[in-house]
């Protein structure tokens, strides 16, 4: 876990942070496995929503493909949006390579921000600054578009606003030490170790969690809500950050299940 002594004099927050939920997957599928993954994540996101308000958050973080391709059925789009507005805070949308803004895109064809109150949708590939004055935050996204080839994440990535806290949503693939060549939607390590003016970047993209935090940066892969593939008793997880005086903190979450998941 990383953390930060950056949080002096904001208001305390609380965010939950996932990603890659991949609504709408293989509906349909007369194959008893395939045709079982849509209702699993819908039920993963319903999980998800429910214990982002028990945990009182203020906001919840959804970093790129919250939805498997742009033909997904609209009861599916229509039964995400009223999940969305059941959560009690403030929650911010990032389309993905799988749920882009291109206008044959899902995110082209459904207004989701429409459908429920309380959602806020990236749509500019450019990137999109958002303040929310009451939470003293302001969140940071540029949304996929799948006509731009060379799209990178954080590329755009402005500076400080204010003394608020700053969060940062990037759906891409993270270039490690060991990272192949030529991968599309890249985060460089410098990319990450050079935003430390911003308090958290939540990542997308990796099914897997993992904390690619560099250079004092808390950067973090949430995973995907939905239990691992071969694994049907694991509880599926997301990301809980804690935002106060004493810095950023985050750790795992189980969606069912005792919280031995710390970090």
């Amino acid at each position: 876990m990383a953390a930060q002594p950056l949080g002096k004099g904001r208001r305390p927050l609380r965010l939950v942070h996932s990603s890659d939920v991949h609504l709408g997957a293989y509906e349909g599928s007369r194959d008893p496995y395939l045709g079982s993954l849509a209702p699993r994540a819908e039920a993963a996101f319903q999980a998800l929503v429910e214990m982002a308000n028990a945990a009182a958050a203020d906001a919840l973080l959804l970093a790129g493909d919250l939805f498997d391709h742009a033909r997904v059925r609209a009861e599916t789009v229509a039964r995400a949006a009223a999940t969305i507005d059941a959560f009690r805070g403030r929650v911010f949308l990032l389309p993905g390579n799988h749920d882009s803004v291109d206008e044959t895109g899902l995110h082209g064809r459904h207004d989701l921000a429409a459908m429920a109150d309380n959602l806020h949708v990236f749509r500019v590939p450019a990137g999109e600054t958002v303040t929310v004055a009451a939470l003293d935050l302001t969140v940071w996204g540029r949304a996929y578009r799948d006509a731009e080839p060379g799209f990178r994440p954080l590329d755009g990535l402005p500076a400080r606003r204010d003394d608020g806290w700053h969060v940062a949503l990037a759906h891409g693939h993270f270039l490690g030490e060991n990272a192949a060549a030529g991968r599309s939607l890249p985060i460089e390590p410098d990319e990450v170790a050079a935003a430390g003016h911003w308090d958290y970047l939540a990542f997308g993209h990796w099914e897997p969690h993992a904390d690619v935090s560099r250079g004092g940066t808390t950067a973090v892969y949430s995973g995907s809500p939905l239990p691992r593939a071969g694994a049907p008793d694991d509880p599926g997880r997301a990301v809980l950050v804690e935002m106060d005086g004493d810095g950023v903190r985050w750790r795992l979450h189980p969606l069912h299940g005792r919280d031995d998941a710390r970090r």
